[in-house]
């Protein structure tokens, strides 16, 4: 049996619209697409699909065990920014990634800024960090590590930064916040420090 052929395909921050013309008609090429629920059913439900439990220690196995010979994984915001793409091309050789929108780009054109040399982290899924911020920095958290877990452990950043949070981006339940009192905790957050000008 010959390989299978992986495409890894960025769909943005989770609305349909915000997914590339490349990224629909990848879906539509695959045989089988591997998602998370969300974007399973918002991008490819009408496709034989998986749903994996935890996409990180599951989609890999899965792929290795499908006999299936074009096998798309779905990944969100895009595939070169925090993401899943990189355990996925470390296991196989016969993959293509196709380009989206992230996060960070859909939530700074809310916001009406650029994010030009703002500095990047990711507390999704992960530790929280050990020091903190000096620069203006962009962190992805999640329901755990949300920016309230960050400004209690660094206290310091409500003096140093503005602060914005933006939830859910490009979803009907999208919000933008600015400081850290009032925000909606989801799965999905930005959080945004803004070095303050003198």
């Amino acid at each position: 049996m010959k390989d299978s052929e992986i495409t890894i395909i960025s769909v943005g921050p989770g609305a349909h619209d915000l997914i590339t013309l490349r990224g629909h008609k990848a879906i539509e090429d695959q045989e089988i697409v591997i998602g998370m629920k969300d974007a399973v059913e918002t991008f490819a439900k009408h496709k034989e699909h998986y749903i994996p439990a935890n996409m990180k220690t599951d989609c890999v196995n899965f792929i290795k065990d499908c006999p299936k010979s074009r096998i798309g994984v779905l990944v969100s915001g895009d595939a070169g920014f925090f993401s899943l793409a990189r355990f996925v091309t470390a296991a196989f050789e016969n993959v293509t990634i196709i380009p989206g929108v992230s996060s960070v780009c859909a939530g700074f054109a809310l916001l009406k800024k650029q994010w030009f040399g703002y500095r990047f982290m990711s507390v999704h899924g992960r530790e929280l960090f050990d020091e903190c911020p000096e620069v203006s920095t962009i962190i992805l958290c999640d329901e755990v590590n949300n920016p309230s877990a960050i400004a209690a452990k660094f206290p310091q950043i409500e003096e140093k930064f503005n602060i914005f949070v933006l939830s859910d981006i490009s979803l009907p339940s999208e919000g933008v916040f600015a400081g850290i009192s009032d925000y909606k905790k989801t799965s999905r957050m930005i959080m945004v420090l803004e070095e303050k000008t003198a």
